[in-house]
């Protein structure tokens, strides 16, 4: 998976740089600590722009950019598709085995609801099914998919992707449905999807060269994202 993704370091980097400093954060900030630290922040315009931020989370989000990479490629829009597949029912099983409860009612069971500032107009999850975040695991697996199309040619991509998907895990912890292991175990899981769907690409699909037709003539598209060579 590494190797796959120095295919674009503008995107490994960031993406790196968020793991470790979170895995770091695990190791020393108290299960829970970091919902009640960002209650100061939970006002305008943070409450708004984390409340459309997580919406890239979701499968609308695949649906659009996939439909959007159409123009340019079949291929993309299939890559795509192949990692929402993945995602949804491998997200749905690890929380249902897994089993850990959402912050809300963790806070609950110990008696803290009221330490929690809650973003108005967010409806919260509770229940068992806190590990790991789908939504950080969609945008990480989504974008991840995106940033190994672009290469390292284009770093704009790569990092937008890369702050992309990491706005979309802090979303997640801000808007009061996943602590810190849950968005982090979603990063990692994502990225796994990402660099399988880019090894089923690599091996299989590239050989398809009708998926190289997209709904742009050839001549009209602009900035057309080449395939890098595998690794």
């Amino acid at each position: 998976m590494k190797q796959a993704f120095w295919s674009n370091p503008w995107f490994f980097i960031p993406v790196l740089l968020f793991l470790n400093i979170g895995f770091a954060l695990l190791l020393f900030v108290p299960h829970g600590v970091e919902i009640v630290y960002l209650n100061p922040f939970r006002a305008e315009p943070l409450n708004t722009f984390f409340r459309w931020t997580t919406y890239l989370g979701e499968a609308s989000a695949f649906v659009v950019l996939g439909l959007i990479s159409m123009l340019w490629r079949f291929r993309y829009a299939l890559l795509l598709a192949l990692a929402g597949l993945i995602i949804s029912p491998t997200s749905y099983l690890l929380k249902d085995q897994i089993g850990t409860d959402r912050p809300i009612t963790f806070f609950a069971n110990i008696g803290a609801k009221d330490a929690v500032v809650i973003v108005p107009g967010v409806t919260l999850n509770g229940g068992q099914t806190s590990f790991p975040s789908g939504h950080t695991m969609a945008a990480f697996g989504l974008f991840g998919v995106i940033a190994l199309l672009s290469g390292r040619r284009r770093p704009l991509i790569g990092l937008a992707c890369a702050w992309t998907a990491i706005l979309v895990a802090i979303s997640r912890i801000f808007l009061v449905q996943h602590f810190l292991v849950d968005v982090l175990g979603g990063a990692l899981f994502g990225l796994l999807v990402a660099a399988i769907v880019w090894e089923i690409n690599t091996r299989w699909l590239q050989q398809w060269t009708g998926l190289d037709k997209g709904l742009l003539p050839h001549k009209g598209r602009v900035a057309d994202l080449k395939t890098p060579p595998s690794p």
